[in-house]
């Protein structure tokens, strides 16, 4: 199954046929068409983000400042959170039951979904540049790139309920491109940073 956010404010649930290639002798790959199509935003959907650990649940980010959390066996929203700013990144901690943001307002954020409100909020990244985030697997941290206000590129570990970074920002360099990271666990946990 694969989730797409969209700008007509729809997320799109694909489910990939057995065998799927796009590599084939044929001059157009065969098309396949959604399953379903999520609807309740109100604006362009920037973030999808499947739950880890709890089975049929989706997330969504949207301009509409709001976060939505989808049963996509019934293709309901089935509770929905206002951010005060357009989310940037969305990662989830293990075990589905925190999800980090980033945000435009250059603040990170620890939801617990059960609640209305942000369980922890703390500045992040100053550069006006977007910020990304990812929980390190089974670990109660996650990692975060962004810029500084003078526009390094910078990476950050952060546990949950702490204001600041775990041994500061570190500077990586001054191109002008997102960095993305990535949690890996073969064939030792990793972080990994795509950058451009």
């Amino acid at each position: 199954m694969v989730a797409s956010a969209s700008d007509d404010a729809k997320v799109m649930l694909w489910q990939v046929p057995q065998g799927f290639s796009l590599f084939t002798d044929a001059e157009e790959p065969s098309d396949v068409a959604p399953i379903a199509k999520l609807t309740g935003h109100s604006r362009k959907v920037g973030q999808v983000l499947f739950n880890p650990a709890a089975e049929n649940i989706l997330a969504s980010a949207s301009g509409d400042l709001t976060i939505k959390f989808w049963d996509i066996g019934t293709g309901a929203a089935v509770h929905t959170v206002r951010h005060p700013d357009i989310v940037q990144s969305l990662t989830w901690n293990a075990d589905g039951t925190l999800l980090a943001t980033t945000s435009r307002d250059k603040k990170l954020r620890v939801w617990d979904v059960r609640q209305e409100r942000p369980a922890h909020e703390s500045p992040g990244h100053e550069g006006a540049k977007n910020s990304r985030a990812v929980w390190l697997g089974e670990h109660n941290r996650f990692a975060t790139t962004g810029f500084s206000k003078m526009s390094d590129r910078q990476l950050a570990l952060w546990e949950p309920g702490n204001p600041n970074p775990i041994g500061g920002f570190t500077v990586l360099d001054s191109i002008s491109g997102v960095c993305m990271p990535f949690w890996g666990t073969l064939p030792l946990p990793s972080l990994l940073l795509g950058c451009r």
